[in-house]
């Protein structure tokens, strides 16, 4: 039941570009009136909306601002997608707030003309401060980094303490399931495990791969508790996952691509001086563990508390000013 007498609080976002979940439950068990839109598995996101319109909201998301069902074809969803500046644009939120789900872009080039449609930027870095040209910024830490540990297999499931991160779903998705079975099978065949990230259709690639006795991590498991329980991060296509790793101090190596790697992966990285980069999954396979290093950790905790004070001071404020 929602409560009339405090703000609606949306939380938005789609499948792995939705990061907001820990914060959407922390705020819930503070009697926040809270409603969760997550575009991946919600039975009616137009009426979820429909029915939330017209209220004083505050608007939280982590998805990128522009996608939509006309620029989102390339995912090859039949869920319904609708963008961040739509609901802006239609709810008229008395405040609006953006937390990036991607600490490799946390902001994309095409989407700072933007910025200033948005009335907070929470942080997860602290080398964000500059785009306080555009709109307050908050450093809270990155939300998948807390305290304790939530493991997320036995212990005897990845005897090799090494992962395989999955930085391009979509575009194996496409080209087939064989086909992303057969170039990493060097790392398979190693017993290095895989992790998918969560996207549609995760299910099948999963089973698929555990008809082939590859071991996987299911993919709705938070990255940084996998990373936590491993050593050795294999990578690829300049995701996130990268500055993830590396910022948790893990040994990082970047498997390199002609066709994913749309820019050059050792200047994008190199604030993180030792990622190792190999050309191809076999080399990646054979590589002496003893060989690579281990990243400092620069990634801070997620700060729920200053988070949830941040958003509603900023409520306040505006409701103030009305």
């Amino acid at each position: 039941m929602i409560n009339s007498s405090k703000p609606l609080i949306l939380f938005f976002g789609y499948g792995s570009e939705y990061s907001l979940h820990s914060l959407y439950r922390y705020m819930c068990g503070l009697g926040d009136n809270c409603v969760e839109v997550d575009m991946l598995t919600h039975p009616n996101v137009v009426g979820e909306l429909k029915k939330i319109c017209g209220k004083p909201i505050i608007f939280v998301t982590s998805a990128h601002f522009l996608y939509d069902d006309r620029n989102f074809f390339y995912y090859k969803t039949h869920r319904k997608m609708i963008s961040v500046l739509q609901v802006i644009s239609t709810l008229r939120p008395v405040v609006s707030v953006y937390y990036p789900h991607d600490l490799k872009d946390p902001i994309k080039e095409e989407e700072m003309p933007y910025l200033p449609l948005f009335d907070l930027f929470l942080s997860p870095l602290p080398n964000l401060q500059y785009l306080e040209k555009y709109l307050p910024v908050i450093n809270v830490g990155w939300i998948k980094c807390v305290s304790g540990h939530a493991r997320v297999m036995p212990d005897s499931f990845n005897p090799s303490r090494a992962v395989f991160f999955t930085g391009a779903y979509q575009y194996y998705l496409n080209a087939g399931m064989d086909f992303f079975y057969q170039e990493y099978k060097p790392l398979f065949d190693a017993g290095i495990a895989v992790k998918m990230p969560l996207w549609h259709d995760n299910d099948l690639f999963e089973d698929f791969l555990r008809q082939r006795e590859v071991k996987v991590y299911p993919s709705n498991a938070n990255s940084i508790d996998v990373m936590k329980e491993n050593e050795v991060m294999f990578t690829q296509a300049l995701s996130s996952v990268n500055v993830e790793a590396s910022g948790l101090g893990k040994k990082v190596v970047y498997i390199k691509s002609d066709i994913l790697d749309y820019k050059s992966p050792e200047k994008e990285l190199e604030y993180f001086e030792n990622i190792m980069y190999v050309d191809s999954p076999s080399a990646a396979a054979i590589l002496d563990r003893g060989s690579i290093l281990n990243n400092i950790p620069s990634i801070s905790y997620f700060d729920f508390v200053k988070a949830r004070e941040s958003i509603m001071t900023c409520f306040e404020n505006r409701m103030v000013l009305k």
